[in-house]
């Protein structure tokens, strides 16, 4: 075997690119007439992982890297990507691969736990000839152990495959950050032409030494808190209205009032008003505009329910009969159980003799709502 070629040059700054070693074979592409772009991209960084599985590790080399053939389904860079770092969740390392190639096994198994879960890694070591793997190592990721998971399950993970150059003592593989969805139907993700074997067996490339070979992987399970909103409208929604005399404005120095409640529909409700305006938390009072709100009582509200109300307030125009309306939409729920509109009307407008709102130091004030669709959250 000829002497190791020099260790390539990096950058302190950015990956670059170094072109492969000369004596390097490269396959061709099965889906174009060009060979491979005989490139590799070194000093890539570790994505933020699952901590580490102890109970697997490996020490591993690089020579100068080449292309794989790519599983389209997977959508894998056609670079191979070179690092120092040992795959954070399993090393395999085989001491005799030619006996295992030669064995009268398919594929060799082996078993790993990451981010919570079990996974097998299979290696193909003559390829998947079911899916046109063969002149190919293939391998492959599958989630194991889901009986004990709850009906309907689903696991995003990245993941990432690895081969060990011992010439150049870096773990390289394609770089890919696609969020893969492994689930009841979809147990098992990988590439069939993860590298050739043209290119594996060359010593030079430091794939295999001394019919010695390692293989990695690192699993990024991603944890979504995200929750799901059902939204289930009501076809015939019912129009409910309270009116509220609220008499001696002038005499009023509390900064809101609330009406008696009254029931709509299933629900509770009261009439919330605001004579000098009401503040809204971080910003000044405007004292010159009053504000409404319509208020559900808790109590009435199924627990993990929201309800999506179109409501109406109206002053009415106790002169002209020319009433004074604004309305809104919004959902309703434990963390919102009020909902303001807040500059309703100038309080100048309001005070207007002529406008006929203010009569007697009275006004009528009128909610007209009607509750659209239940919202609950899965």
């Amino acid at each position: 075997m000829e002497s190791p070629p020099e260790k390539p040059k990096m950058s302190r700054e950015v990956s670059e690119l170094v072109p492969l070693h000369p004596n390097m074979v490269l396959s061709e592409d099965p889906f174009s007439n060009q060979s491979y772009d005989p490139n590799y991209q070194s000093e890539f960084q570790t994505a933020p992982s699952s901590p580490p599985n102890k109970g697997s590790t490996t020490e591993l080399s690089f020579p100068l890297l080449p292309k794989l053939l790519q599983q389209p389904k997977l959508n894998v860079s056609n670079v191979f990507s070179a690092r120092d770092a040992v795959p954070s969740h399993h090393l395999l390392k085989i001491e005799s691969f030619s006996s295992l190639s030669k064995a009268p096994i398919e594929k060799y198994v082996s078993e790993f736990e990451a981010g919570g879960y079990k996974w097998n890694l299979s290696i193909y070591p003559n390829g998947d000839k079911n899916k046109d793997g063969q002149d190919h190592i293939s391998m492959y990721l599958e989630m194991v152990e889901t009986s004990s998971l709850p009906a309907g399950w689903e696991v995003n993970a990245i993941f990432n495959f690895f081969v060990f150059d011992q010439l150049r003592d870096k773990y390289v593989g394609p770089q890919d950050a696609t969020v893969r969805r492994f689930h009841c139907v979809k147990t098992q993700w990988g590439i069939e032409t993860f590298i050739d074997l043209k290119t594996f067996n060359n010593p030079s490339n430091g794939y295999l030494v001394s019919d010695t070979c390692s293989f990695g992987v690192e699993v990024f399970v991603v944890k979504s808190t995200s929750k799901a909103e059902r939204l289930l409208p009501i076809k015939n929604p019912v129009t409910f209205k309270h009116a509220w005399m609220f008499d001696s404005f002038s005499r009023k120095t509390q900064e809101y009032y609330e009406s008696d409640f009254f029931v709509g529909g299933d629900y509770i409700w009261k009439i919330v008003f605001f004579p000098n305006g009401c503040q809204l938390e971080g910003h000044k009072r405007n004292y010159n505009i009053i504000s409404l709100a319509l208020r559900l009582e808790p109590l009435t509200l199924p627990p993990g329910t929201k309800l999506l109300v179109h409501f109406k307030f109206r002053i009415k125009d106790q002169k002209n009969g020319n009433h004074f309306d604004r309305n809104d939409s919004k959902l309703f729920g434990f963390n919102y159980l009020r909902r303001d509109i807040i500059d309703f009307m100038s309080l100048t407008k309001f005070k207007d003799p002529q406008n006929g709102f203010l009569v007697n130091d009275t006004c009528i004030i009128e909610a007209e709502f009607e509750v659209l669709g239940f919202v609950t959250v899965e």
